[in-house]
Protein backbone atom coordinates (compact mmCIF):
# COMPACT_ATOMS: atom_id res chain seq x y z
CA UNK A 1 0.00 0.00 0.00
CA UNK A 2 3.16 2.19 0.71
CA UNK A 3 4.42 1.75 -2.49
CA UNK A 4 0.94 2.44 -4.18
CA UNK A 5 1.04 6.02 -2.04
CA UNK A 6 3.85 6.80 -3.11
CA UNK A 7 3.33 5.98 -7.03
CA UNK A 8 0.24 8.54 -6.61
CA UNK A 9 2.58 11.21 -5.39
CA UNK A 10 5.11 10.73 -7.82
CA UNK A 11 2.14 10.64 -10.74
CA UNK A 12 0.73 14.05 -9.16
CA UNK A 13 4.01 15.75 -9.19
CA UNK A 14 4.80 15.00 -12.46
CA UNK A 15 1.78 15.63 -13.77
CA UNK A 16 1.85 19.23 -12.26
CA UNK A 17 5.01 20.21 -13.51
CA UNK A 18 4.18 19.18 -17.52
CA UNK A 19 5.45 15.30 -17.23
CA UNK A 20 2.67 14.56 -19.85
CA UNK A 21 4.50 15.63 -22.36
CA UNK A 22 7.53 13.22 -21.58
CA UNK A 23 6.65 9.87 -23.07
CA UNK A 24 9.22 8.07 -21.08
CA UNK A 25 8.52 9.47 -18.05
CA UNK A 26 4.75 8.50 -18.73
CA UNK A 27 5.79 4.74 -19.12
CA UNK A 28 7.70 4.61 -16.33
CA UNK A 29 4.44 5.67 -14.04
CA UNK A 30 2.79 3.03 -16.56
CA UNK A 31 5.30 0.27 -15.41
CA UNK A 32 5.00 1.06 -11.77
CA UNK A 33 1.18 0.80 -11.80
CA UNK A 34 1.59 -2.28 -13.22
CA UNK A 35 3.90 -3.08 -10.76
CA UNK A 36 1.81 -2.47 -7.92
CA UNK A 37 -0.81 -4.55 -9.48
CA UNK A 38 1.20 -7.27 -9.64
CA UNK A 39 2.58 -7.38 -6.30
CA UNK A 40 -1.27 -7.78 -5.48
CA UNK A 41 -2.16 -4.02 -4.19
CA UNK A 42 -5.22 -2.55 -4.90
CA UNK A 43 -4.83 0.05 -7.30
CA UNK A 44 -7.73 3.39 -6.34
CA UNK A 45 -5.74 6.14 -8.12
CA UNK A 46 -8.37 6.46 -11.17
CA UNK A 47 -6.75 10.24 -11.78
CA UNK A 48 -3.61 8.79 -12.80
CA UNK A 49 -5.09 5.53 -14.43
CA UNK A 50 -7.59 7.67 -16.46
CA UNK A 51 -4.04 10.50 -17.78
CA UNK A 52 -2.58 7.95 -18.60
CA UNK A 53 -5.75 6.28 -20.86
CA UNK A 54 -5.78 9.98 -22.33
CA UNK A 55 -2.19 10.07 -22.74
CA UNK A 56 -1.19 7.56 -24.60
CA UNK A 57 -4.34 7.84 -26.56
CA UNK A 58 -2.65 10.51 -28.45
CA UNK A 59 0.89 9.32 -28.41
CA UNK A 60 1.18 5.36 -27.44
CA UNK A 61 1.15 2.40 -29.58
CA UNK A 62 -1.55 -0.22 -30.08
CA UNK A 63 -0.11 -2.39 -26.79
CA UNK A 64 0.08 1.00 -24.88
CA UNK A 65 -3.29 1.99 -25.21
CA UNK A 66 -4.34 -1.82 -24.36
CA UNK A 67 -1.91 -1.58 -20.92
CA UNK A 68 -3.04 2.19 -19.63
CA UNK A 69 -7.03 0.76 -20.32
CA UNK A 70 -6.24 -2.51 -18.52
CA UNK A 71 -4.55 -0.64 -15.60
CA UNK A 72 -7.63 1.77 -15.53
CA UNK A 73 -9.92 -1.28 -15.64
CA UNK A 74 -7.90 -2.95 -12.36
CA UNK A 75 -8.90 0.11 -10.87
CA UNK A 76 -11.97 0.94 -11.33
CA UNK A 77 -12.63 -3.11 -10.22
CA UNK A 78 -10.88 -2.50 -7.00
CA UNK A 79 -13.32 0.61 -6.21
CA UNK A 80 -16.17 -1.47 -6.86
CA UNK A 81 -17.12 -0.30 -10.19
CA UNK A 82 -17.87 -3.59 -11.92
CA UNK A 83 -20.00 -2.86 -14.83
CA UNK A 84 -17.80 0.19 -15.27
CA UNK A 85 -13.87 -2.13 -15.14
CA UNK A 86 -15.93 -4.20 -17.74
CA UNK A 87 -16.60 -1.84 -20.21
CA UNK A 88 -13.06 -0.43 -20.00
CA UNK A 89 -11.74 -4.20 -20.54
CA UNK A 90 -13.50 -4.39 -23.49
CA UNK A 91 -11.95 -0.81 -24.95
CA UNK A 92 -8.47 -2.44 -23.38
CA UNK A 93 -8.87 -5.87 -25.54
CA UNK A 94 -10.27 -3.97 -28.49
CA UNK A 95 -7.21 -1.63 -28.64
CA UNK A 96 -4.95 -4.96 -29.27
CA UNK A 97 -3.38 -5.32 -33.09
CA UNK A 98 -3.62 -9.15 -33.25
CA UNK A 99 -2.40 -8.66 -36.97
CA UNK A 100 1.16 -7.20 -35.59
CA UNK A 101 3.75 -9.23 -34.45
CA UNK A 102 4.47 -7.64 -31.02
CA UNK A 103 1.20 -7.31 -30.16
CA UNK A 104 1.47 -8.26 -26.38
CA UNK A 105 -0.62 -11.39 -25.97
CA UNK A 106 0.12 -11.73 -22.24
CA UNK A 107 -1.50 -8.64 -21.35
CA UNK A 108 -4.69 -9.40 -24.18
CA UNK A 109 -4.90 -12.85 -22.11
CA UNK A 110 -5.08 -11.24 -18.50
CA UNK A 111 -8.00 -8.87 -19.43
CA UNK A 112 -10.10 -11.56 -20.56
CA UNK A 113 -9.24 -13.43 -17.32
CA UNK A 114 -10.44 -10.41 -15.43
CA UNK A 115 -13.42 -10.23 -17.58
CA UNK A 116 -14.07 -13.98 -16.81
CA UNK A 117 -13.74 -13.29 -13.09
CA UNK A 118 -16.62 -10.43 -12.79
CA UNK A 119 -18.32 -12.93 -15.05
CA UNK A 120 -18.07 -15.19 -12.52
CA UNK A 121 -19.04 -12.81 -8.84
CA UNK A 122 -22.21 -11.86 -11.56
CA UNK A 123 -23.03 -15.66 -11.61
CA UNK A 124 -22.66 -15.82 -15.51
CA UNK A 125 -20.83 -18.95 -16.23
CA UNK A 126 -20.63 -19.02 -20.00
CA UNK A 127 -19.58 -15.86 -20.14
CA UNK A 128 -16.98 -16.57 -17.58
CA UNK A 129 -16.59 -19.84 -20.05
CA UNK A 130 -15.97 -17.96 -23.16
CA UNK A 131 -13.63 -15.29 -21.61
CA UNK A 132 -11.39 -17.72 -19.80
CA UNK A 133 -11.33 -19.74 -23.26
CA UNK A 134 -10.26 -16.43 -25.01
CA UNK A 135 -7.92 -15.79 -22.44
CA UNK A 136 -6.07 -19.33 -22.48
CA UNK A 137 -5.87 -18.65 -26.15
CA UNK A 138 -3.91 -16.04 -26.02
CA UNK A 139 -1.63 -17.23 -23.52
CA UNK A 140 -0.79 -19.91 -25.58
CA UNK A 141 0.05 -17.09 -28.30
CA UNK A 142 1.76 -14.93 -26.00
CA UNK A 143 4.11 -17.94 -24.86
CA UNK A 144 2.97 -17.60 -21.29
CA UNK A 145 2.60 -21.02 -20.46
CA UNK A 146 1.80 -21.08 -16.82
CA UNK A 147 -1.34 -18.50 -17.16
CA UNK A 148 -2.32 -20.54 -19.85
CA UNK A 149 -2.85 -23.49 -17.89
CA UNK A 150 -4.20 -21.72 -15.38
CA UNK A 151 -7.08 -19.90 -17.56
CA UNK A 152 -7.70 -24.09 -18.87
CA UNK A 153 -8.05 -25.03 -14.93
CA UNK A 154 -10.46 -22.69 -14.09
CA UNK A 155 -12.84 -23.58 -16.73
CA UNK A 156 -13.89 -26.57 -14.60
CA UNK A 157 -15.28 -23.62 -12.34
CA UNK A 158 -17.57 -22.31 -14.80
CA UNK A 159 -18.72 -26.30 -15.80
CA UNK A 160 -19.12 -27.03 -12.16
CA UNK A 161 -21.64 -24.35 -11.98
CA UNK A 162 -23.55 -25.27 -14.75
CA UNK A 163 -23.32 -29.25 -13.08
CA UNK A 164 -21.23 -30.74 -16.40
CA UNK A 165 -19.69 -33.10 -14.33
CA UNK A 166 -17.30 -34.71 -17.70
CA UNK A 167 -16.21 -31.23 -18.31
CA UNK A 168 -15.39 -30.61 -14.55
CA UNK A 169 -13.74 -34.23 -14.96
CA UNK A 170 -11.33 -33.97 -18.02
CA UNK A 171 -10.20 -30.22 -17.06
CA UNK A 172 -8.91 -30.62 -13.83
CA UNK A 173 -7.35 -33.92 -14.66
CA UNK A 174 -5.53 -32.48 -17.92
CA UNK A 175 -4.71 -29.34 -16.08
CA UNK A 176 -3.44 -31.50 -13.21
CA UNK A 177 -1.15 -33.19 -15.59
CA UNK A 178 -0.11 -29.68 -17.46
CA UNK A 179 0.54 -28.33 -14.06
CA UNK A 180 3.09 -31.54 -13.30
CA UNK A 181 5.32 -30.83 -16.68
CA UNK A 182 6.09 -27.59 -15.42
CA UNK A 183 6.66 -27.97 -11.99
CA UNK A 184 4.14 -26.86 -10.35
CA UNK A 185 3.43 -30.10 -8.47
CA UNK A 186 1.13 -28.62 -5.30
CA UNK A 187 -1.01 -26.60 -7.67
CA UNK A 188 -1.32 -29.92 -9.69
CA UNK A 189 -2.70 -31.48 -6.43
CA UNK A 190 -4.43 -28.31 -5.66
CA UNK A 191 -6.85 -28.24 -8.79
CA UNK A 192 -7.88 -31.63 -8.69
CA UNK A 193 -10.07 -30.39 -5.39
CA UNK A 194 -12.43 -29.40 -7.81
CA UNK A 195 -13.30 -32.96 -9.12
CA UNK A 196 -13.91 -34.81 -5.77
CA UNK A 197 -17.65 -33.54 -5.81
CA UNK A 198 -18.22 -34.59 -9.35
CA UNK A 199 -16.63 -37.73 -8.47
CA UNK A 200 -18.86 -38.71 -6.06
CA UNK A 201 -22.03 -37.35 -7.94
CA UNK A 202 -21.15 -39.81 -10.51
CA UNK A 203 -21.04 -42.79 -8.29
CA UNK A 204 -16.98 -42.59 -9.02
CA UNK A 205 -15.70 -43.79 -5.34
CA UNK A 206 -12.71 -45.22 -5.46
CA UNK A 207 -11.69 -42.61 -7.90
CA UNK A 208 -13.18 -40.29 -5.47
CA UNK A 209 -11.00 -41.83 -2.57
CA UNK A 210 -7.70 -41.39 -4.74
CA UNK A 211 -8.31 -37.45 -5.89
CA UNK A 212 -8.53 -36.99 -2.04
CA UNK A 213 -5.22 -38.90 -1.31
CA UNK A 214 -3.62 -36.54 -4.15
CA UNK A 215 -5.61 -33.75 -3.19
CA UNK A 216 -4.53 -34.09 0.61
CA UNK A 217 -1.17 -33.77 -0.48
CA UNK A 218 -0.80 -30.35 -1.42
CA UNK A 219 0.80 -27.68 0.79
CA UNK A 220 -2.87 -26.45 1.00
CA UNK A 221 -3.01 -28.46 4.28
CA UNK A 222 -0.81 -28.45 7.18
CA UNK A 223 1.09 -31.40 9.17
CA UNK A 224 -2.12 -32.25 11.16
CA UNK A 225 -4.44 -32.28 7.95
CA UNK A 226 -5.99 -29.07 8.47
CA UNK A 227 -7.38 -27.51 5.15
CA UNK A 228 -6.10 -23.58 5.07
CA UNK A 229 -8.59 -21.24 6.21
CA UNK A 230 -11.23 -20.40 3.26
CA UNK A 231 -11.20 -23.90 1.66
CA UNK A 232 -13.04 -25.41 4.65
CA UNK A 233 -15.69 -26.92 2.37
CA UNK A 234 -13.41 -29.75 1.41
CA UNK A 235 -14.34 -31.35 4.94
CA UNK A 236 -18.03 -31.50 3.92
CA UNK A 237 -17.30 -33.22 1.10
CA UNK A 238 -14.68 -35.39 2.81
CA UNK A 239 -17.51 -36.24 5.01
CA UNK A 240 -20.17 -36.88 2.19
CA UNK A 241 -17.04 -39.61 0.33
CA UNK A 242 -17.39 -41.14 4.29
CA UNK A 243 -21.21 -41.29 4.20
CA UNK A 244 -21.09 -42.89 0.96
CA UNK A 245 -19.40 -45.42 2.37
CA UNK A 246 -20.94 -46.21 4.67
CA UNK A 247 -18.37 -44.94 7.64
CA UNK A 248 -20.87 -42.31 9.28
CA UNK A 249 -18.92 -41.56 12.50
CA UNK A 250 -16.12 -40.65 9.83
CA UNK A 251 -18.79 -38.63 8.44
CA UNK A 252 -19.89 -36.85 10.80
CA UNK A 253 -16.40 -36.12 12.74
CA UNK A 254 -16.22 -34.44 9.08
CA UNK A 255 -19.23 -32.58 9.33
CA UNK A 256 -18.90 -31.59 12.60
CA UNK A 257 -15.33 -30.10 11.56
CA UNK A 258 -17.20 -27.78 8.69
CA UNK A 259 -19.33 -26.55 11.40
CA UNK A 260 -16.70 -26.25 13.65
CA UNK A 261 -14.12 -24.39 11.40
CA UNK A 262 -16.28 -23.35 8.10
CA UNK A 263 -17.39 -19.90 9.23
CA UNK A 264 -19.36 -18.78 6.40
CA UNK A 265 -23.05 -19.41 5.71
CA UNK A 266 -21.87 -21.74 2.72
CA UNK A 267 -19.87 -23.41 4.98
CA UNK A 268 -22.50 -23.69 7.63
CA UNK A 269 -25.56 -24.87 5.53
CA UNK A 270 -22.80 -28.06 4.02
CA UNK A 271 -22.09 -29.19 7.98
CA UNK A 272 -25.95 -28.66 9.17
CA UNK A 273 -27.09 -30.56 6.07
CA UNK A 274 -24.03 -33.62 6.47
CA UNK A 275 -25.42 -34.30 10.19
CA UNK A 276 -29.23 -34.02 8.97
CA UNK A 277 -28.17 -36.71 6.34
CA UNK A 278 -26.39 -38.45 9.35
CA UNK A 279 -29.26 -38.38 11.91
CA UNK A 280 -31.80 -39.51 9.07
CA UNK A 281 -29.70 -42.59 8.67
CA UNK A 282 -29.48 -43.04 12.50
CA UNK A 283 -33.35 -42.24 12.48
CA UNK A 284 -32.92 -39.69 15.72
CA UNK A 285 -35.76 -37.41 15.39
CA UNK A 286 -34.81 -34.96 17.31
CA UNK A 287 -31.62 -33.81 15.74
CA UNK A 288 -32.97 -34.25 11.96
CA UNK A 289 -35.30 -31.59 13.63
CA UNK A 290 -32.72 -29.65 14.90
CA UNK A 291 -30.11 -29.30 11.82
CA UNK A 292 -33.00 -29.18 9.46
CA UNK A 293 -34.29 -26.02 10.93
CA UNK A 294 -30.94 -25.10 11.74
CA UNK A 295 -30.53 -25.27 7.72
CA UNK A 296 -33.56 -23.98 6.94
CA UNK A 297 -32.62 -20.49 9.12
CA UNK A 298 -28.62 -20.46 7.35
CA UNK A 299 -30.06 -21.22 3.57
CA UNK A 300 -33.08 -17.93 4.10
CA UNK A 301 -30.02 -16.28 5.29
CA UNK A 302 -27.82 -17.07 2.37
CA UNK A 303 -30.88 -16.07 -0.19
CA UNK A 304 -31.44 -12.42 1.76
CA UNK A 305 -27.56 -11.90 1.11
CA UNK A 306 -27.70 -13.11 -2.47
CA UNK A 307 -30.42 -11.14 -3.29
CA UNK A 308 -29.42 -8.20 -1.47
CA UNK A 309 -25.75 -8.74 -3.44
CA UNK A 310 -27.94 -9.09 -6.78
CA UNK A 311 -29.52 -5.84 -6.21
CA UNK A 312 -26.11 -4.26 -5.35
CA UNK A 313 -25.37 -5.56 -8.41
CA UNK A 314 -27.88 -4.75 -10.18
CA UNK A 315 -28.01 -1.02 -8.92
CA UNK A 316 -24.20 -0.54 -9.50
CA UNK A 317 -25.03 -1.45 -13.17
CA UNK A 318 -28.28 0.87 -12.96
CA UNK A 319 -26.02 3.46 -11.84
CA UNK A 320 -23.46 3.49 -14.26
CA UNK A 321 -25.78 2.97 -17.36
CA UNK A 322 -27.93 5.47 -16.02
CA UNK A 323 -24.96 7.97 -15.67
CA UNK A 324 -23.84 7.39 -19.21
CA UNK A 325 -27.37 7.73 -20.73
CA UNK A 326 -27.54 11.12 -18.84
CA UNK A 327 -24.21 12.12 -20.29
CA UNK A 328 -25.15 10.80 -23.49
CA UNK A 329 -28.11 13.17 -23.14
CA UNK A 330 -26.76 15.91 -22.24
CA UNK A 331 -24.07 15.96 -24.65
CA UNK A 332 -26.65 15.94 -27.27
CA UNK A 333 -28.20 18.51 -25.25
CA UNK A 334 -25.30 20.56 -24.90
CA UNK A 335 -24.76 20.41 -28.85
CA UNK A 336 -28.10 21.11 -30.11
CA UNK A 337 -28.35 24.62 -27.70
CA UNK A 338 -24.19 25.29 -28.50
CA UNK A 339 -25.71 27.58 -31.26
CA UNK A 340 -28.45 28.93 -28.88
CA UNK A 341 -25.70 29.84 -26.49
CA UNK A 342 -23.39 31.22 -28.56
CA UNK A 343 -26.03 33.72 -29.99
CA UNK A 344 -27.11 34.66 -26.54
CA UNK A 345 -23.43 35.55 -25.19
CA UNK A 346 -23.15 37.54 -28.28
CA UNK A 347 -26.09 39.50 -27.55
CA UNK A 348 -25.47 39.76 -23.68
CA UNK A 349 -22.14 41.27 -25.06
CA UNK A 350 -23.39 43.50 -27.34
CA UNK A 351 -25.80 44.97 -24.32
CA UNK A 352 -22.85 44.91 -22.24
CA UNK A 353 -21.17 47.53 -24.64
CA UNK A 354 -23.78 49.49 -25.20
CA UNK A 355 -24.87 49.93 -21.40
CA UNK A 356 -21.28 49.55 -19.89
CA UNK A 357 -20.73 53.12 -20.75
CA UNK A 358 -23.79 54.47 -19.61
CA UNK A 359 -23.50 52.36 -16.64
CA UNK A 360 -19.71 53.44 -15.43
CA UNK A 361 -21.22 57.28 -16.14
CA UNK A 362 -24.45 56.40 -13.65
CA UNK A 363 -21.93 54.99 -11.32
CA UNK A 364 -19.83 57.92 -11.17
CA UNK A 365 -22.21 60.31 -11.47
CA UNK A 366 -23.99 58.76 -8.03
CA UNK A 367 -20.62 58.32 -6.06
CA UNK A 368 -19.88 62.11 -6.95
CA UNK A 369 -23.43 63.14 -6.17
CA UNK A 370 -22.99 61.69 -2.47
CA UNK A 371 -19.18 63.49 -1.97
CA UNK A 372 -19.87 66.70 -3.09
CA UNK A 373 -23.25 66.57 -1.25
CA UNK A 374 -22.72 64.72 1.79
CA UNK A 375 -23.37 66.92 5.14
CA UNK A 376 -19.59 67.31 5.61
CA UNK A 377 -18.86 68.33 2.32
CA UNK A 378 -21.93 71.04 2.24
CA UNK A 379 -20.56 72.32 5.90
CA UNK A 380 -17.28 72.81 4.95
CA UNK A 381 -17.90 74.83 1.82
CA UNK A 382 -20.31 77.53 4.18
CA UNK A 383 -17.29 77.44 6.58
CA UNK A 384 -14.93 78.56 3.58
CA UNK A 385 -17.68 80.88 2.09
CA UNK A 386 -17.65 82.78 5.67
CA UNK A 387 -16.01 86.09 6.21
CA UNK A 388 -13.88 85.90 7.66
CA UNK A 389 -13.79 81.49 6.81
CA UNK A 390 -14.51 79.26 9.31
CA UNK A 391 -11.72 76.77 10.22
CA UNK A 392 -12.46 72.91 10.33
CA UNK A 393 -11.87 71.80 13.43
CA UNK A 394 -9.93 68.18 14.17
CA UNK A 395 -13.53 66.26 14.03
CA UNK A 396 -14.37 68.02 11.05
CA UNK A 397 -11.50 66.70 9.45
CA UNK A 398 -12.42 63.12 10.87
CA UNK A 399 -15.44 63.28 9.42
CA UNK A 400 -14.21 63.88 5.91
CA UNK A 401 -12.02 61.49 5.96
CA UNK A 402 -14.68 58.94 7.45
CA UNK A 403 -16.66 60.07 4.08
CA UNK A 404 -14.07 59.23 1.56
CA UNK A 405 -12.82 56.28 3.07
CA UNK A 406 -15.93 54.54 3.86
CA UNK A 407 -17.22 55.47 -0.12
CA UNK A 408 -13.88 54.33 -1.38
CA UNK A 409 -12.55 51.60 0.40
CA UNK A 410 -8.73 51.89 -1.01
CA UNK A 411 -8.22 55.51 -1.45
CA UNK A 412 -6.11 56.01 1.40
CA UNK A 413 -3.71 53.27 -0.03
CA UNK A 414 -3.88 54.95 -3.73
CA UNK A 415 -3.09 58.72 -2.83
CA UNK A 416 -0.99 57.69 0.38
CA UNK A 417 1.67 54.55 -1.05
CA UNK A 418 4.65 53.32 1.16
CA UNK A 419 7.14 54.84 -1.28
CA UNK A 420 5.36 58.86 -1.19
CA UNK A 421 4.26 59.33 2.33
CA UNK A 422 1.71 62.42 2.73
CA UNK A 423 1.45 64.85 5.24
CA UNK A 424 -1.75 65.97 6.74
CA UNK A 425 -2.22 68.90 4.66
CA UNK A 426 -1.45 67.04 1.16
CA UNK A 427 -3.74 64.13 2.29
CA UNK A 428 -6.44 66.69 3.54
CA UNK A 429 -5.66 68.53 0.00
CA UNK A 430 -6.54 65.09 -1.69
CA UNK A 431 -10.10 64.78 0.27
CA UNK A 432 -11.14 68.01 -0.54
CA UNK A 433 -10.48 67.72 -4.51
CA UNK A 434 -12.34 64.27 -4.28
CA UNK A 435 -15.32 65.87 -3.07
CA UNK A 436 -15.14 68.62 -4.93
CA UNK A 437 -14.50 71.56 -3.09
CA UNK A 438 -13.14 74.18 -5.37
CA UNK A 439 -9.18 75.22 -5.07
CA UNK A 440 -10.26 79.08 -3.53
CA UNK A 441 -12.13 76.90 -0.85
CA UNK A 442 -9.43 74.77 -0.02
CA UNK A 443 -6.78 77.62 0.18
CA UNK A 444 -9.60 79.82 2.51
CA UNK A 445 -9.90 76.02 5.01
CA UNK A 446 -6.53 75.39 5.07
CA UNK A 447 -5.35 79.37 5.42
CA UNK A 448 -3.08 79.66 2.59
CA UNK A 449 -3.03 81.02 -0.73
CA UNK A 450 -4.45 79.53 -3.68
CA UNK A 451 -0.96 79.29 -5.39
CA UNK A 452 0.09 77.60 -3.00
CA UNK A 453 -2.75 75.33 -3.22
CA UNK A 454 -2.07 74.85 -7.19
CA UNK A 455 2.16 73.97 -6.54
CA UNK A 456 0.65 71.45 -3.97
CA UNK A 457 -2.14 69.62 -6.43
CA UNK A 458 1.07 69.92 -9.02
CA UNK A 459 3.37 67.98 -7.29
CA UNK A 460 1.08 65.38 -5.58
CA UNK A 461 0.56 64.71 -9.63
CA UNK A 462 3.96 63.22 -10.23
CA UNK A 463 4.33 61.99 -6.48
CA UNK A 464 1.28 59.89 -7.00
CA UNK A 465 0.37 59.10 -10.72
CA UNK A 466 3.49 59.44 -11.93
CA UNK A 467 2.74 62.40 -14.45
CA UNK A 468 3.94 65.78 -15.46
CA UNK A 469 1.29 68.29 -16.02
CA UNK A 470 -1.33 70.67 -14.39
CA UNK A 471 -3.08 71.11 -11.10
CA UNK A 472 -6.14 70.22 -13.58
CA UNK A 473 -4.80 67.50 -14.17
CA UNK A 474 -4.35 66.31 -10.82
CA UNK A 475 -8.37 67.03 -10.24
CA UNK A 476 -8.95 64.48 -12.96
CA UNK A 477 -6.68 61.92 -11.67
CA UNK A 478 -8.12 61.85 -8.37
CA UNK A 479 -11.41 62.02 -9.56
CA UNK A 480 -11.01 59.09 -11.27
CA UNK A 481 -10.64 56.77 -8.03
CA UNK A 482 -13.56 54.96 -6.84
CA UNK A 483 -14.87 53.78 -10.08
Amino acid sequence: MQKGIVIGIVAAACLMIGCTGNKAQMLQLLEELEATNRAGEQLLNDSLAEELVDYFERHGSSNERMRSRYMLGRTYYFMGELPRALEIYNEAADCADTTSADCDYKVLSRIHAQKAVIFNMQVQPRSQLQEFRLAEYYAWKGKDTLQAIECYAQQANAYEFLKINDSVNIITENASLLFEKVGKVDRASQILGLEISSLLDMGELEKARSVINKYESSSAFDSLGNIMQGLEIFYYVKGKYYLLIGKTDSAEYFFRKELKLGKDLNNQIAGCKGLQQIYEQKKYSDSIAKYANHGYILNDSAYSLSEMQNIQQFQASYNYNHKKQLAEQKAREAERAWLILALVICGIFIILLLFSKKYYLFKKAALDYRLKNAEITSRLRKMAKSNPPILPNLEDWKQLRALVEREIPDFSEIVNAKDHPLSDLEYDVCLMVRVHLMPIEIARLKKCTPSYVSNIRKNLLKRIFGKDGSSEDFDDEIGKIGY
